[in-house]
């Protein structure tokens, strides 16, 4: 099935090459797949994705995604 993928900050460097002009990219992912799964995809620690929406609400590593979903990922921002 395919989401739609959006790595943020420290995280962008992994995001796919085709991308769209928002910085968003299609991938296809097995049916029945969840968040803890794409984190896998692109090598990103559960724990170090602070932030993760999908189609705009905050969601736990166990959601089980859809055809369709966007999934959006962020690293815990520090500086000052």
């Amino acid at each position: 099935m395919e989401i739609i993928i959006g790595l943020f900050a420290n995280f962008e460097n992994k995001m796919p090459k085709d991308q769209d002009t928002e910085g968003r990219a299609k991938i296809e992912i097995p049916k029945g797949s969840d968040v803890s799964f794409v984190l896998k995809i692109f090598d990103i620690p559960e724990e170090e994705a602070y932030i993760v929406l999908v189609n705009g609400r905050h969601a736990k590593k166990n959601v089980i995604l859809s055809e369709g979903d966007e999934m959006f990922v962020f690293p815990a921002i520090v500086g000052g």
